[in-house]
């Protein structure tokens, strides 16, 4: 299991940077970085979080040996996210494919893993969560495309319950992993992209594309059909996805 130790801090720029800068020092698997707000929370491809006072905003060191693809941890901390909501709040959440954390169809969390190597070997991951909980969000930045623990079930929810909640599945669910066992038919039953319309902007696009989403393959990527036509779209080709009513 993970040995979790925490940093603790109030207003930050962004707990991923500061964790990345604690593992190029050595910090240890686990070191957790955890703040009350960012005012430059990042998401996927570089893209701000916004990170109110009242979310749970934390950053962990992972130095998995040995591991040839360091992208199957966002997809093993989704579903840590996705469990830990359940288990602390009751809500149901599910995966917007590849790892936005989803509740009646708004964004509620999200994840980013990000591998740093030396000499061609990965030497650690920095794993970023963010998760709105306490703070209206529904009404800032982001509109009505996000949603927050308290705008969906009515109450306010103790944060740091909430982390140890995320991090005790993450910390189960990585052991499990690097013991040899195949993450991805679990992830694959907390995506709920598949058989939806989706619009799709590429990074090497300039416009979006509207597909029909039909599956995921063994390698995590999302098979989408359009005019008959297959395409493969992984997703680190993707600069983003938005599933249509």
């Amino acid at each position: 299991m993970v040995a979790w130790s925490f940093v603790e801090l109030d207003d930050v720029g962004s707990t991923q940077t500061i964790a990345k800068g604690l593992a190029a020092k050595g910090a240890p698997e686990g070191t957790t970085v955890v703040a009350k707000s960012q005012s430059s929370g990042e998401g996927r491809l570089g893209r701000s979080w916004v990170s109110p006072t009242g979310g749970l905003y934390m950053s962990f060191v992972l130095r998995p040996e040995g591991i040839s693809k360091p992208e199957l941890i966002a997809l093993v901390t989704a579903v840590a996210v996705v469990d830990g909501i359940k288990q602390d709040t009751g809500l149901d959440t599910a995966i917007r494919w590849p790892n936005d954390i989803m509740a009646g169809g708004k964004k509620l969390a999200g994840v980013i893993a990000e591998a740093q190597s030396y000499k061609q070997k990965i030497t650690q991951v920095v794993v970023g969560v963010g998760v709105n909980c306490n703070a209206p969000v529904s009404n800032a930045e982001l509109g009505k495309e996000a949603t927050s623990l308290a705008e969906e079930l009515g109450k306010q929810f103790e944060i740091s319950e909430l982390k140890h909640s995320i991090l005790d599945s993450f910390s189960q669910l990585y052991e499990r992993w690097r013991a040899g066992e195949n993450m991805m038919p679990l992830w694959k039953e907390y995506v709920a992209t598949v058989a939806k319309p989706v619009s799709i902007k590429l990074k090497t696009n300039e416009t979006a594309f509207s597909y029909q989403a039909v599956s995921i393959d063994s390698e995590g990527s999302l098979l989408v059909t359009k005019d008959g036509k297959q395409t493969i779209v992984r997703a680190e080709d993707l600069e983003w996805l938005r599933e249509q009513a």
